[in-house]
């Protein structure tokens, strides 16, 4: 077992419109972590494949690499034996790596090292004063998260929100709208009883007073689980869409393409008027979502990791 702050940590990764933001925030949240625990710990990116090896071939001492990437079929590195392992985030077409581990924190259908023991969630989520009780239903208003992640890639934020405010619920009724890109929803603060959320320090400010989402299936989706959060997963990305589905067979929550408005709408419904569906769905979000983290083992049992 490793000694903690006796090894070097580098981590690359990106971020950009169309490539979401769930690289960045991932890499910056195990990188708040690492040094919390005594690494000595980098952060870079946007780096080309090229800059990656120039500063991999700079490093004096041993270290751990983390590569999180939307596509790895660009990145081409040099074999170097300061490298202990190589640990690669999502890494789908299982590109090979000098000692290279793969996990996936989102795609739970690739084992052993995936899931939500994997994610690396806000860290306020791991505050033991936390108040993690499950919010109870007013009656007579409920407040309904919609969210497409950081950047919404696909676009699909305003068009829901305003399909979804349209529709009559025999229920009081909040929408909260949360963006990181205020200026191309500038319309929907004209909308009835919805409000516009930006960045935010401490997302659990916000998440706590929601009682539904209709969210996309990224890593949004892990912190609504995490909360319990009763939420339906809407989304026309193409690995969001697996997930969902996997999702959906597990009953953590229903799926639907952006299109099935009405759909959407009854499942709103259904989760609001049938308590023992809604807290059978908040039950397994909180048991799936909810888990002990592995990430340190990687680093403290690297020698035992198999490489894959």
């Amino acid at each position: 077992m490793i000694k903690l702050g006796k090894k070097e940590i580098k981590i690359f990764c990106e971020k950009s419109k169309s490539k979401g933001n769930g690289h960045f925030i991932r890499s910056r949240r195990l990188y708040n972590l690492l040094k919390k625990k005594g690494f000595n710990c980098s952060l870079a990116v946007n780096n080309s494949s090229k800059e990656i090896n120039r500063k991999i071939k700079k490093s004096k001492n041993q270290f751990f690499l983390i590569l999180d990437y939307k596509n790895y079929n660009k990145i081409h590195l040099q074999k170097n034996k300061k490298i202990l392992k190589t640990i690669v985030v999502e890494n789908l077409n299982k590109k090979t790596f000098y000692k290279n581990i793969n996990i996936f924190p989102l795609d739970v259908q690739y084992r052993p090292y995936s899931g939500p023991a994997y994610y690396q969630y806000p860290k306020e989520f791991y505050d033991p004063k936390l108040n993690l009780k499950i919010r109870k239903f007013k009656k007579k208003k409920i407040s309904i998260l919609i969210v497409q992640g950081g950047t919404d890639a696909n676009n699909i934020t305003k068009s829901l929100v305003q399909n979804i405010t349209k529709k009559k619920f025999n229920f009081g009724v909040k929408f909260i709208v949360k963006t990181n890109n205020l200026n191309s929803l500038k319309k929907i603060k004209s909308l009835d009883n919805t409000y516009l959320v930006g960045r935010v320090k401490n997302i659990f400010t916000v998440l706590k007073n929601i009682d539904i989402a209709v969210s996309a299936c990224g890593g949004f989706a892990y912190e609504l689980g995490y909360l319990g959060i009763p939420s339906i997963h809407v989304t026309s990305e193409k690995r969001e869409i697996i997930r969902a589905k996997l999702f959906k067979k597990k009953k953590l929550g229903a799926f639907f393409y952006p299109k099935n408005i009405n759909k959407i709408f009854d499942e709103i419904n259904k989760i609001y008027y049938k308590k023992t569906y809604r807290e059978m769905i908040i039950k397994n979000r909180i048991n799936f979502f909810r888990k002990k983290n592995k990430i340190l083992n990687l680093f403290q049992n690297y020698e035992n990791v198999k490489t894959r």
